[in-house]
């Protein structure tokens, strides 16, 4: 019963979501609706849910207000928005849409997400598992984040894996699968379902955002590959493992991939040169560890749909080209030419003309984007100023206005922490280290970049317009290859990701242009390109479905000793452990002295006076009881791996009363 209640509680919000669509677009295909109304419906319940708990903490009051909110929102849009709209729009897709390719197409999909998506996070009778591998180091610090939410009051948010500071991340994608977790879903499915509805939804909405762009229904298709199967020139090092294998052995290579393709440690060498491969496929470096995009993604995919929309609707604005009312927008493929006309009584936000709901709707999205994606809302930003000069109308305030209005408050909490790092310094081409830059692009992304200008040079795939609408993007791939946007110079990949989320419709352009030429050797040369172009992601993907990226996170023991610790110990206990990336603590709610120093550093958070202060405290002594005093530290914990790295002294511990001694764990009360 209780996965019951996420599933209809999801299906709630994404009604939301759906029905909010019609206050501000007047015709859509109904896909495009149920997609982005699963980002906007569960982005907004992880928003009321949040102001909620910061009310009142999470418990049964705070969550039943904002389910009951999500509940009168749909009843008060199904009263507003008119009945003859969704059916004219059911019966649209019924007929046109609904057809066999368009079920297996996603019927295919919701497969394969599914099956990748349920291993994101698994229990069976030896402790918890998780894949891909890229996802071991990363899925630690979210089980801190969503336990603390969960178990551990931590209202306002401050950091859980390093007491004291304000916690400045993203949280919102953590927080709904704590609200999840709280309802009654265990971790799989509280993990499963958001991850399953908010992929699902990405892949909607790049098919909406290529089609409107290019009017292309086989590019629209294809987006979707080329954006969550990306990667470059990698598979070249597959096929020169592939010549190695013994004869007799090709189940055992296939099965268990030696490596992967799209990012390693070991270069591709291309021409004699050493090239670094740090590009990653989006599922396996972005989608599932970094939680954060399965919001940012499909956010700006509709924020830039909406500004393509809005850019059609205005006059004038290239190669002499003049568009009248809503005329751009009815040109659209897929999608219904006329629809039922929106009734007067409607509230004032739909008598504004449609370029204006468009950027107002923009704009409230943007303004969400802060807590649900940092560099989602940066990206957007990034490309706005450059995109309202190009496109020119004061039209565009309706957009800034709610964007600066709702960021504002998020941006000053994201501020408010302590940091040191080297944010905007000059960093040349991103991860090319002492490569050449242009190599280095070259095997990590060469055929799409050479795709992509034919795209923008040749006005037979897109419209003139397109293209120019295009080029405010470019400077998400300029500025991640010039300066630092993160303590860890590969997470400037947050940004350029959404460079490649804009490029992928232009370049799907040109691929269904070949692939629908009538000469075989045109089609030939368009299936290679396909083929080239998601490989190496494919491969990656594939070896992270297999048993050897399915790796072991907690051991049943450490199940229960965490289980023990939420039993024994108050919400907002402080604890210290040793500073590794999985400690059973990430289970339980309660927040750490200090964490892991990978994930520290790469926050920004200048934690080696801390560090030195936790193995002083593991010595013993008077220095000990001095700062377990100084940092009100309530437990410590001594394990294994304390034992192992640590060395304690455990004559002065004993001193303290043991509240759990289990499975090799020894937890003393020292405060």
């Amino acid at each position: 019963m209780t996965t019951l209640s996420i599933l209809l509680l999801t299906a709630l919000a994404t009604a939301n979501g759906f029905l909010l669509t019609y206050l501000a677009i007047e015709q859509a295909s109904l896909l495009a609706r149920v997609c982005g109304g699963a980002v906007v419906g569960l982005a907004a319940l992880a928003w009321v849910g949040f102001l909620a708990a910061l009310i009142g903490g999470m418990n049964a009051i705070t969550m039943a207000v904002t389910v009951v909110i999500s509940a009168a929102g749909a009843f008060a849009l199904c009263v507003i928005v008119p009945r003859e709209r969704i059916k004219a729009e059911w019966a649209e897709w019924r007929a046109a849409s609904f057809d066999r390719w368009s079920l297996a197409y996603y019927a295919a999909w919701t497969i394969f997400l599914g099956w990748l998506f349920s291993r994101v996070v698994t229990l069976d009778a030896n402790g918890m598992r998780t894949a891909p591998a890229n996802n071991y180091g990363d899925l630690p610090f979210h089980l801190s984040v969503i336990s603390s939410f969960a178990f551990g009051e931590n209202f306002p948010p401050h950091n859980p894996i390093y007491a004291g500071p304000n916690f400045t991340y993203p949280f919102l994608i953590d927080f709904l699968t704590a609200f999840f977790l709280r309802l009654g879903a265990d971790w799989p499915a509280a993990f499963f379902i958001e991850n399953i509805a908010l992929a699902l939804a990405l892949v909607g909405l790049i098919e909406w955002l290529t089609l409107k762009l290019t009017k292309n229904q086989l590019a629209a298709r294809i987006a979707p590959l080329l954006f969550l199967f990306n990667g470059g020139f990698g598979f070249i090092n597959f096929f020169r493992d592939l010549s190695t294998v013994v004869p007799g052995k090709w189940w055992d290579f296939f099965s268990q991939l030696p490596r992967t393709y799209t990012i390693n440690d070991e270069p591709l060498s291309l021409f004699g040169v050493a090239l670094p491969l740090r590009w990653g496929n989006v599922f396996t470096t972005l989608l599932i560890p970094q939680r954060s995009l399965l919001f940012g993604l499909p956010m700006v995919a509709m924020i830039v749909t909406l500004w393509w929309m809005a850019v059609r609707e205005m006059k004038g604005q290239s190669e002499g080209e003049t568009e009248r009312g809503s005329e751009g927008e009815k040109e659209r493929q897929g999608e219904a030419a006329s629809l039922p006309s929106i009734p007067p009584s409607l509230p004032l936000s739909l008598s504004l003309s449609p370029r204006l709901r468009y950027l107002l709707a923009a704009g409230v999205l943007a303004g969400m984007l802060p807590m649900l994606h940092a560099h989602g809302f940066f990206s957007i930003m990034l490309a706005s100023g450059a995109m309202a000069l190009l496109f020119w109308s004061r039209d565009w305030l309706a957009f800034f206005l709610p964007a600066l209005a709702l960021s504002a408050p998020q941006a000053l909490w994201l501020s408010g922490t302590p940091t040191r790092s080297k944010l905007f310094e000059l960093h040349w081409g991103w991860e090319a280290g002492e490569a050449s830059v242009l190599g280095f692009w070259l095997a990590n992304a060469g055929a799409f970049l050479l795709l992509l200008l034919l795209a923008l040079l040749t006005r037979k795939f897109v419209e003139a317009r397109a293209r120019r609408f295009y080029l405010p993007f470019v400077l998400c791939f300029i500025v991640p290859n010039v300066m630092l946007l993160a303590p860890w110079a590969w997470d400037n990949i947050k940004v350029l990701i959404y460079w490649y989320l804009i490029s992928c419709p232009l370049v799907a352009a040109v691929v269904a242009y070949l692939l629908s030429r009538k000469m075989i050797m045109w089609r030939l040369i368009g299936a290679a390109s396909l083929v080239v172009l998601t490989l190496s992601g494919a491969l990656d993907v594939a070896r992270g479905l297999s048993p050897v990226e399915n790796v072991q996170l907690f051991s049943r023991a450490e199940l229960e000793v965490a289980e023990l610790i939420r039993q024994r110990t108050a919400p907002r206990a402080l604890i210290l452990r040793a500073p590794i990336h999985n400690p059973v603590v990430a289970l339980t709610g309660r927040p750490s002295l200090m964490g892991y120093p990978g994930h520290l550093w790469t926050h920004g958070i200048d934690y080696q006076a801390r560090e030195n202060e936790v193995k002083a405290i593991y010595r013993g002594g008077p220095i000990a009881s001095q700062l377990l005093a100084q940092h009100h530290v309530n437990y410590v914990i001594i394990g294994p791996v304390e034992q192992e790295q640590l060395q304690p002294d455990e004559s002065f511990f004993d001193q303290y009363p043991v509240v759990i001694d289990h499975a090799g764990y020894k937890v003393y009360q020292v405060k």
